[in-house]
């Protein structure tokens, strides 16, 4: 059976990670779902949250879900959401 995560508040429930990758230099971030449903709202959707790479200023990112990896790397780095002024 396939589950469909289309808010943030199913992918905490879950404890999923929300990954973002920019499309133009490929850097990665990786957070906790819950983290940003405390942010921005459990019924918000993933894939329209404002992402923003640090290295080449794009906004444009690719969103995925993905399962937390209880035997991650310990070099993994997951961050924490942030709101910036507009």
């Amino acid at each position: 059976m396939t589950m469909t995560f289309d808010t943030l508040g199913k992918a905490a429930l879950h404890q999923m990670l929300v990954t973002a990758t920019c499309r133009r230099c490929g850097r990665q971030a990786k957070f906790v779902a819950e983290d940003l449903a405390r942010v921005y709202g459990s019924g918000r959707d993933p894939h329209t949250l404002p992402f923003k790479c640090t290295t080449c200023d794009a906004k444009d990112c690719e969103v995925r879900l993905m399962g937390l990896p209880f035997d991650r790397k310990p070099d993994t780095i997951i961050w924490r959401p942030t709101k910036g002024r507009r």
